[in-house]
Order: C-alpha cells, then structure tokens, then sequence
C-alpha cells in the first residue's frame, strides 16, 4: 500500500522524464522533418529525371511504332489491300526496275496502233562489259528492283525459274530459257495489276534450276519498293543462242488479269518524268552507239521516237483507261498534246557525213532532185518509220524520154525497215518519188560507191550457236503459236 511520500517521489520522478524526453523528441522531430524534406527533394528530381527519360523514350517508341506500323502494312498487304492504280496518276514511282548505268539500250511499250506492235517494253544488256563476263556468282551480275510495295507471283510450277521460249515456226526451229516473274503492286476494278520482269538472256542452260540463284523472291513474298528481287544473267557473246537479229534483254510491261486465263498487257506508265527522260534518251543514245555488237534488230523499235513509255495505244493498253493516245508519258491527260512524230537524222544512218553526196530526212509525200553527174555509181542508205510507203526514181534521158525505176514498196502493217543499197548508176536528171500518205518519215542518205558503213544490228563478230543445232526443245508449242519476245 503506497503512502502519501511514496505518492509524490513517484510524481517528481515522472515530472522530471518527461523533461527530459520532451526535448528529445523535439530533436528526433526536427531530423525527421529534414530527412523528408531532402527525400521528397530527391524524389522530385528523380521523377524528372525519370519523366525526361521516359518522354525520350515515348519519342523513340513512337517513332519506332510509326516504323513499326508502316512495316505492319507492307507485311500485311494482300490482294485485296493493294492500292487503285489510278493513284499511281498522281503518285509516279521513282525506282525504275533496273538501273540505267546496267543498261545499254531499249524500247518503249509499241501498242496495236502502231505500224507493227510489240506486247512489251525492254531494256537490253551489253555482251561485252567486262562486269558481266567477270562475274562470279549471281549478285555479280545487274540487280533487279520492286518498282512499288508488292506482291510477288511466281509462275505455276517451275516457270518462273525455267520458261521455254520456242520458236519452233522459225526456219530452222529454235528456242531458248529463260525466267520471270511479276509484282501484283495495284488493283483495278477488283482486277489486280502486275508488272512483269521477263529476264531473257538468250542462252540454254541445261540446269532447269540455274535461275534460280537468280531470285531472291519466292510466290507470295510481299516486298517494299526498291527491294532487289533478284539478278540479269547476262551471257557472253560465245554463249548466246538465237539469229543475229537477237538482244539480251529484259521485257516489261503493267499486265491487269481481265478474266481466268488472260491478261491485257499495258504501257508501264506508272513511272515519274524523271525516270522516263532517262529511259527515253538511253533508247535514243544506246550507250555503246549504233554500232554496238550486243544488238540484234529489237533496238529499232525505239528508234527516233520521242520521250515515252508507249507509243501508239488504244484504250484498253492504257493503264489509267481513256482514250487512244499516240505518246504516253504523263500517263495523264497532257499526253494529248504530245507530238508523237519519230525523227531518225539523215545524218545518223551509218556513213560519215564528211562522205555525204546529198541527205534528207522528212514526213509524206514529195519529189527530190538529186545531184549526181552522169554515170555517177553511188551507194545509199532508205529508213522508213511507217507505211505504206514507196520509193521509185525517175531518169530522164538525153532526149527526153523517162524511164522509172520502183525499188522499196512497203504494204500496210509494216514498221521501221533500213535498207541499204550498193552500186546504183545515175545521171544527172535523177529525181526521187517518194509515197508517204501517213506521214510515217523517212530519212536518207547518198554516198559515192564503196563507201564503208556501219548498219546498226549487223555488227556482230559472233555468230549465235543456235540455229541450227539447237538441242530439241523440252517443252516445244504448236508450230505458229510462239511468241517473240
């Protein structure tokens, strides 16, 4: 039992550890506070520190997912997702499918309206250009490029890797191998659109599955614009099959599938003007010159027309529809307005002009005095672009009488023809009739007899194995259903 005294030490004692601990824990208080306050400090620049770096970070994400997502829609492309190809009036591509420092010559799309059409467009490749006589192995040799994000088609079975071409209706028959595919890059009332790559080197390989390095590309592949799809085999001159008249050359065109086993072949014109003028000067100025041994008589299709990539369509060769157009370039409406007359110089047909006699180059009909002396012997040179055409000259003898002389007579369907004509005699009354109702163009030239000349697709050294002696063909088609190419 507590007493009174026991009561108040008790109380003394209490009072005094409450002083103390009082001012103990004000101390202990004022620590705290400053510790938090530093923490909380801390905290703030942390969290700036971290909210700079994840704003960094949610740029590069962004911009990353942008890529990402841009990629995620060229994977997931199908056919059904393809673009209009009307937006390619507007939205030109600018990646040709090969580059033109490969390249040495070319034609553009000739359509049926044309004096003799040609179902494709093509490029060709030198025989002699030490790249492709050195290279070792397919990415050696010229590259080949998607001109859009695309699809690609490969043939049914192994034609894409080995297409007979047969020209079994030839005297004597022949073939040769060759290898292609197409980017499906567009659609057109539901119909897709493609762009063929056709490689043909004018070779035989026995390997049935040699081309095949030479794709990078398998059926379905969905690819972007500019990706390498695979290679130009580009043979030499001693391995070359086919007639002098033979290129190796790449045909292409824009082909829209119009039912279940056709497809209507168009003018590539879904190029930008840049690519165009460059296509267009190179089939103008083959690289290596008219004289080149590479060319076999393909290259004259091109030959004097203006800046294009088809020349003489109707409506259904036109890829944006429309109407007949004698230059396509725009692809659009200004193509109208293009002239659309192929120009080949006189000045430009074989001889030096330093050994001209007379030379002129014109459009339909007209009369030419020539100014030759009596018994002149003299050689010349006739182009014609078109026809129907003809060329006769008129003498006129010392009393009087005429006498004519008919040499060229082109019918109706006829295209570009250079003949070149040795040892004429003439005297001094000579005029030339020449015919041209369609004012197709000519181009001549007049040159003292035994005159050296150099005629463009006849300069080869090396004459092509085949034909004659081709091996039998693999795949032969009925006779009058090949196709040049």
């Amino acid at each position: 039992m507590f007493t009174k005294l026991d009561y108040m030490k008790r109380v003394i004692i209490l009072f005094l550890l409450i002083s103390f601990c009082g001012g103990s824990t004000d101390s202990i208080s004022t620590q705290s506070q400053q510790e938090k306050q530093s923490s909380q400090e801390g905290s703030i620049q942390n969290s700036e520190q971290e909210s700079k770096q994840s704003d960094s970070n949610q740029e590069s994400s962004t911009s990353s997912n942008q890529e990402s997502s841009s990629q995620s829609q060229i994977i997931g492309l199908t056919l059904q997702t393809l673009p209009d190809i009307k937006e390619f009036l507007t939205n030109k591509s600018d990646r040709f499918f090969v580059d033109f420092e490969d390249i040495i010559a070319g034609h553009p799309y000739v359509g049926q309206r044309s004096p003799r059409p040609h179902n494709d467009a093509q490029v060709y490749f030198s025989n002699t250009d030490s790249r492709w006589r050195e290279a070792k192995k397919a990415s050696d040799y010229p590259p080949l490029y998607a001109v859009a994000d695309g699809i690609i088609q490969m043939a049914q079975g192994e034609g894409s890797y080995y297409n007979v071409v047969d020209h079994s209706d030839s005297d004597p028959p022949w073939w040769h191998s060759s290898y292609a595919f197409k980017l499906q890059f567009a659609q057109n009332n539901g119909n897709v659109v493609s762009f063929l790559y056709q490689m043909e080197g004018y070779v035989i390989k026995d390997d049935e599955s040699f081309f095949k390095d030479y794709l990078l590309v398998e059926n379905g592949q969905v690819v972007k614009k500019g990706d390498i799809l695979g290679y130009m085999y580009v043979p030499t001159q001693e391995e070359m099959v086919g007639t002098m008249q033979s290129s190796s050359h790449i045909a292409f065109s824009v082909m829209e599938k119009v039912g279940s086993n056709r497809e209507q072949e168009m003018a590539p014109a879904i190029f930008t003007a840049d690519v165009v003028e460059q296509f267009s000067y190179l089939y103008r100025n083959p690289r290596e010159g008219w004289e080149s041994t590479s060319y076999g008589n393909d290259w004259s299709r091109a030959r004097g027309l203006p800046d294009s990539m088809g020349w003489y369509i109707g409506p259904e060769e036109h890829p944006f529809g429309g109407e007949y157009l004698d230059v396509v370039f725009y692809g659009d409406e200004r193509d109208a307005s293009l002239d659309p007359k192929q120009e080949i110089l006189s000045t430009e047909l074989g001889f030096k002009t330093e050994n001209y006699i007379f030379n002129q180059h014109g459009y339909g009909s007209t009369i030419l005095d020539l100014p030759f002396s009596d018994n002149s012997k003299v050689d010349f040179i006739v182009v014609t672009n078109g026809s129907p055409v003809s060329l006769k000259f008129i003498f006129t003898e010392n009393d009087g009488k005429k006498r004519e002389v008919a040499f060229l007579n082109k019918p109706k369907g006829m295209g570009y023809m250079y003949e070149h004509y040795v040892g004429f005699g003439f005297n001094s009354n000579t005029q030339l009739i020449i015919d041209d109702p369609e004012n197709w163009g000519w181009s001549l030239a007049f040159v003292e007899g035994g005159t050296s000349v150099i005629i463009p697709g006849q300069t080869r050294t090396v004459q092509p194995k085949c034909p004659p002696g081709c091996p039998p063909s693999p795949n032969p088609y009925k006779l009058n259903q090949s196709k040049d190419k």
